[in-house]
């Protein structure tokens, strides 16, 4: 299906506007993440594998807050099609409240834990000192990290996509930038016959986590910023106070807290994975981050348009309009789905060259390629399941997402992976191929719940009249 054969659609202009930015987000965003990778990779398998090693965790406590987010960015983006503008700026004040408890108690269990996790996940001797001084560093960012997905979210709901993307590229920026000082020893480096003596820190894999806790301080900060000063509508006004609203923590509890089990869910089971994988050895564990990283490639259209459908399908809620988040949100998944599956079909042709760029061991790049060469044949099933997950979320049907989470984790990739890397000795290519068959059987199940109608008894649009019909 082209996507030409959209381009006369209204709808198909107002979610194209909210998209692209988010599109962009995450592609430059996995374009650093590349880049960041590589840097990293200069220094060897081991230091790949110290940052591998606690990269599970940290999908944890961000899948978290992103379901946090959730909780109060669908409320947000109901309000604003309700024109309740007074309820906006209550959920917002409420939002920042979330970000300050849930920041600072990420923030107290990392701290106390970092020692710990590298030995729970496997690593292996030599790794884990470097892995825990990873894991402390970087999780100094906590509260910043609890604002920047806590009000990126918000934003995107708010039909604000703009925002998020220029603020949290520029802290990729930052990051590498502080990478380059960071990471290395004071060198001399030759450019068009020009020496120039740069200097650097030395830190190694300390420095890489240093310079993400800045990065992300700086675009948690400003995103809350702007967070709170969204123009006369919706602008923070501190003399309304922030005494906890119940009503409002409840509905975010409501709607946040499936979601945030979700990717707990998940991010445990991908826990569980790193430790089977740290058990095949630090080959495995730096292939297995290579092409996680890599994999990306493929997904992230899908999560951009998810940013915008969560809004338009919230808003038509907010406004009682179920032809509206119906249409929005079946011709999000047409578009994610086309693209992510050009993307596959791309990602297989040049895995080789696209393993090479973050490794110059050959038995990682041959590794790494054949895993993403697995997963490309689930890249498109995961791209409806990112996009139905996010817009059955938006029509308040939470706990659908959870139980597939659940289900797919724990009861197909968790028994299946161990079955094919142990007693069918495929080593890494079993937990890729263990992945594959969840990423498919996630995309069956979200693609069913979303044509079944159900999620539109559980928003009540079956039972109230449109107010309105056009998200703002």
């Amino acid at each position: 299906m082209a996507l030409s054969r959209f381009g006369s659609n209204p709808r198909m202009k107002v979610m194209w506007h909210l998209s692209w930015p988010a599109i962009i987000e995450q592609v430059l965003a996995t374009m650093v993440s590349y880049v960041d990778t590589a840097m990293v990779g200069v220094l060897g398998a081991a230091a790949t594998a110290s940052v591998s090693v606690n990269a599970s965790s940290i999908w944890l406590i961000n899948g978290i807050l992103a379901g946090i987010g959730v909780g109060y960015s669908v409320q947000v983006s109901n309000a604003i099609g309700a024109e309740d503008d007074a309820r906006a700026r209550r959920i917002i004040r409420q939002g920042i409240l979330a970000t300050v408890v849930c920041g600072m108690a990420a923030l107290l269990l990392f701290q106390l834990l970092a020692p710990f996790i590298p030995v729970w996940l496997g690593a292996e001797p030599s790794v884990r000192p470097t892995a825990t001084a990873y894991l402390r560093w970087y999780t100094l960012c906590m509260p910043f990290a609890a604002a920047s997905a806590i009000f990126s979210a918000i934003l995107r709901c708010m039909g604000n996509t703009k925002t998020p993307l220029i603020f949290n590229f520029s802290a990729n920026l930052i990051n590498l930038i502080l990478n380059f000082f960071l990471i290395y020893e004071t060198r001399t480096v030759t450019v068009g016959g020009f020496s120039l003596t740069v200097p650097g820190a030395g830190l190694g894999v300390a420095g890489a986590a240093i310079a993400s806790a800045v990065a992300w301080a700086f675009a948690g900060s400003m995103l809350l910023y702007v967070g709170i000063r969204q123009g006369p509508r919706f602008q923070v006004r501190f003399r309304e106070g922030f005494r906890p609203d119940s009503s409002i923590i409840q509905m975010a509890l409501h709607l946040g807290l499936p979601s945030a089990l979700e990717r707990a869910t998940i991010n445990l089971g991908q826990i569980v994975m790193t430790a089977l994988v740290a058990s095949i050895g630090t080959v495995a564990l730096a292939a297995n981050q290579i092409a996680t990283t890599a994999e990306g490639l493929c997904y992230l259209p899908a999560y951009g348009i998810s940013y915008a459908s969560v809004a338009l399908v919230g808003q038509s809620v907010g406004a009682r309009s179920a032809e509206n988040a119906r249409a929005y949100g079946s011709l999000s998944a047409k578009v994610a789905l086309v693209l992510c599956t050009g993307l596959a079909v791309l990602l297989f042709l040049f895995a080789p060259a696209l393993a090479s760029l973050f490794n110059s061991d050959p038995q990682v790049v041959e590794q790494s390629a054949l895993m993403l060469r697995i997963v490309c044949f689930a890249e498109p099933f995961f791209a409806l399941s990112i996009v139905l997950s996010s817009n059955l979320r938006g029509a308040h049907d939470v706990r659908y997402p959870m139980v597939v989470g659940l289900i797919c984790m724990w009861g197909v990739r968790i028994v299946l992976a161990p079955i094919l890397v142990i007693y069918g000795k495929l080593g890494l290519a079993g937990v890729w191929i263990a992945m594959s068959v969840d990423l498919i059987l996630r995309g069956f199940l979200c693609t069913h719940r979303w044509h079944s109608g159900k999620w539109v008894h559980i928003a009540g649009l079956d039972a109230q009249p449109a107010v309105h019909t056009t998200p703002s």
